[in-house]
């Protein structure tokens, strides 16, 4: 009997493992579309549970910036109703052109709610009454007509208005914490649900891979698939975090600027207080502590705090420090110089490194040169070449010098003090060039290294 050739004789255990091979690649194939589908769902799904968490939280902000645009206005109208000081009206103008354009925005932004549309419109509509009733005050005082202009603010319905405009803020306010407490809710049960998925497509993926990768070739080219999915996910975790850190300096910056603004705010208040005041000492006082103020809000709004390491790039710092302080000096031939080394300072010092500034470059510029002579003060700020980690801070003038009995009055004044006992400084002063007909003062602070107080020694 003939025998039929070898190639016409099927392989039946080696067309079953291709059958094998095959039907494992497509359940592979499979369970990685169904986890591609369910990761590229939840990207999209926390992409938009993201703009919606950010459309929320802009309304709010929104909301609070029209409310405070129409209390800063209300506050300018009144100052200028009690003190008939056209100061008043600059925050008045600004603060109230803001409001109807602020309720503009956030009608476009919740277009999409009608019961926060509703709510808008009736903030729009108390807002319009109650600009028109501080307008005709405004304009009864400009007209001489003060007293009437006061009558009709205790009399009106500003207050009234005013409690029902912050009630509707805050219901506006209520309902975004509401959506955003409902967004949170439905995040977590996607999230869940999610997970369940992903867990079953894994299981199964796992399931397949112990059939389709028994060889070890195979299996590290698994392991290398997906190592690299893992770095990817580090890498975009990473990156994630880098945002919300920039987005948390972004938000320091904000808080240092508006502190300084509110500071300029309080000098502003003690300029116009001391034009009103009658006596000089306290006209002086009060200068004096305008000038101070000034200063700690400039230093405050130029603050630039590495929140990873707590200090600040000291050179600019006090380049804008020192450019602000040498106002007091303009018109008159006196030159300030900054130099000092690359140095970095704690941020917790930073405001009281301004004080202590301030106070030793006013008292030199107001003392050293006296009848209009010209002169030189140079800030110095280097490390201590006696002990590693202390900062040493000098300030020096040409100018004509100090008695000795006056060496420690001017600069012995309570703030510097309490500072330089608050920061464990110590402080000395002199001649900058001995004999010589215009000796000039030198102050020299040193400051000690700070040490956290986890970090001190037990004695």
């Amino acid at each position: 009997m003939p025998t039929r050739p070898h190639w016409l004789t099927p392989d039946w255990p080696a067309l079953a493992a291709k059958l094998r091979r095959v039907s494992s690649a497509a359940i592979a194939i499979g369970v990685v579309a169904i986890a591609v589908v369910i990761a590229a769902w939840i990207n999209f799904q926390a992409i938009e549970a993201s703009r919606l968490v950010s459309k929320s939280i802009d309304v709010r902000e929104r909301s609070e910036n029209f409310l405070g645009n129409l209390l800063d206005a209300e506050t300018g109208q009144r100052g200028f109703l009690l003190t008939g000081d056209e100061a008043y009206l600059a925050p008045y103008n600004e603060s109230r052109f803001n409001v109807l354009p602020e309720l503009d925005v956030l009608e476009r932004m919740v277009s999409d709610n009608p019961g926060q549309v509703t709510r808008i419109r009736q903030a729009r509509d108390l807002a319009q009454r109650k600009l028109a009733e501080m307008n005709s005050t405004v304009a009864l005082v400009r007209e001489g007509k003060r007293e009437e202009a006061l009558t009709a603010l205790r009399q009106g319905d500003g207050n009234r208005l005013m409690q029902e405009l912050r009630d509707t803020a805050g219901a506006i306010q209520a309902e975004e914490n509401r959506l955003l407490r409902e967004r949170s809710r439905r995040e977590t049960r996607r999230r869940i649900f999610a997970s369940i998925g992903i867990l079953v497509a894994l299981a199964g993926l796992s399931f397949v891979a112990w059939l389709q990768f028994r060889s070890r070739g195979r299996r590290n080219i698994f392991l290398s698939s997906s190592n690299l999915e893992l770095e990817q996910r580090v890498a975009e975790r990473t990156q994630q975090l880098e945002n919300e850190r920039l987005r948390i300096e972004a938000l320091l910056r904000d808080v240092n600027h508006r502190v300084g603004n509110n500071l300029a705010m309080v000098s502003a208040l003690l300029s116009v207080q001391s034009r009103q005041a009658r006596e000089p000492l306290v006209k002086q006082a009060l200068a004096q502590a305008q000038s101070r103020i000034q200063a700690i809000a400039a230093g405050q709004r130029r603050l630039r705090l590495d929140i990873e390491a707590d200090e600040i790039d000291a050179r600019p710092y006090m380049e804008d420090l020192l450019a602000e302080i040498g106002k007091q000096a303009e018109g008159r031939p006196i030159t300030i110089e900054l130099a000092m080394e690359p140095i970095r300072l704690p941020g917790r010092d930073a405001v009281s490194f301004v004080v202590i500034i301030n106070e030793l470059v006013t008292n030199a510029i107001k003392h050293a040169f006296p009848d209009g002579i010209a002169g030189k003060i140079t800030i110095r700020l280097s490390n201590s070449a006696e002990e590693e980690g202390n900062l040493v801070l000098a300030v020096e003038d040409d100018g004509v010098g100090m008695a000795a009995e006056d060496a420690t009055a001017g600069l012995g004044k309570s703030v510097i003090k309490s500072l330089l006992r608050s920061m464990r400084a110590t402080m000395e002063s002199g001649p900058l060039t001995a004999g010589a007909a215009r000796p000039g003062t030198r102050i020299a602070l040193t400051f000690p290294k700070r040490v956290e107080a986890g970090d001190e020694t037990p004695e």
